[in-house]
Parts: C-alpha cells; structure tokens; sequence
C-alpha cells in the first residue's frame, strides 16, 4: 500500500486551485494551482474570442493566445504524469486506469473554472436558468471530485494504476 500522503484528496486539489501561493514548483498542488490558472486565463480569452464586436485581429490574437496557453497546459499535465510515474509506482498486475493523473486533474481545473464562472454569471444575473446551469457545473465539479477520490484510493491499495502516456498533441512543438 502506498503512503496516504502521496496523492492529495479531491478538497485538496481544488484548495490549491483556489490558492494565489506557489507550493513549490515540483509539488503536485502547486502543478494543479498552475493548471488551473491557466484555465482561468483561457475562459477568458475564449471569451474574447467569441466577442461579435470584435474584429479579426483580437480574434486570430485571443486564438494564439489559447494555443500559448494549451501549450503550457500540456507541459503542466506532463509535469503531473511525470510526477506519478516517479511517486506512485504501480504493479503491472493492477487494472490501468483510463486517463493519466495529470488529464483527470486536467479535467478536474476545467470543472472548477467552470463552476466557478457559472456561479458568477448566476449570481450577477439572477436568472433562474444561471443558477440551474450554476448548479449542474457544480454537480459536475462534486462527480468528477468523487470519481477522483476513488481513484486514488484504488491506486493507494494497488487494485488500480495510471497509464505512463506521453502527450500525442504539442501546440507546435515536435515529439
């Protein structure tokens, strides 16, 4: 069985996204706190891109910059992966999980951006609607915390490993 402290619970990856403190550049909240910055800053800039008033050149610019930051978010779901592979030795007898740690805290800082953004617009505008899409990001956000917290208790008890991806998609880069 591995060290309970290895992997952090679901409440502490999303503390750490929550989090404007750096932990250290090789722990794994701080590499989360990084993903989902980057998040942040790409629903924004999606924003952006979908603005009808802009013109051409904010958008192929907002455009770049999703790619920058896609760039970025690849090498930080690298960074989570390399992590696992050097911190949570699994036994080749254990059935593979799907995704690899850092895609699942991937699609955890998505869920987080995504509740959080849908919560602001709710309770900026008072509509019921927002508040139901509010509410189904949040429910979201809690499954993906459970499945999450299952799956490292699978991986702690060794009846479950992650998979050792490279990343196939490089934002430019060559593999």
């Amino acid at each position: 069985m591995l060290d309970r402290q290895a992997l952090p619970s679901s409440a502490e990856v999303v503390e750490s996204f929550e989090s404007s403190e750096p932990c250290g550049r090789a722990r794994l909240p701080d590499l989360a706190r990084r993903l989902a910055n980057r998040h942040l800053e790409q629903w924004a800039l999606e924003d952006q891109s979908r603005d009808q008033a802009a013109d051409d050149a904010a958008v192929a610019a907002a455009k770049r910059s999703i790619d920058r930051l896609n760039t970025i978010r690849v090498d930080l779901i690298q960074a989570i992966d390399l992590w696992a592979v050097t911190q949570l030795p699994g036994s080749s007898k254990a059935m593979p999980h799907t995704e690899t740690l850092g895609s699942v805290i991937d699609r955890l800082a998505v869920a987080w951006v995504r509740s959080r953004r849908f919560d602001e617009r709710a309770t900026a505008s008072g509509m019921a609607d927002e508040r139901s899409a509010a509410n189904r990001a949040a429910l979201q956000l809690r499954e993906l915390a459970c499945a999450y917290d299952h799956l490292i208790r699978d991986v702690q008890i060794g009846s479950r490993r992650l998979p050792n991806w490279l990343p196939l998609k490089r934002y430019g880069k060559r593999l």
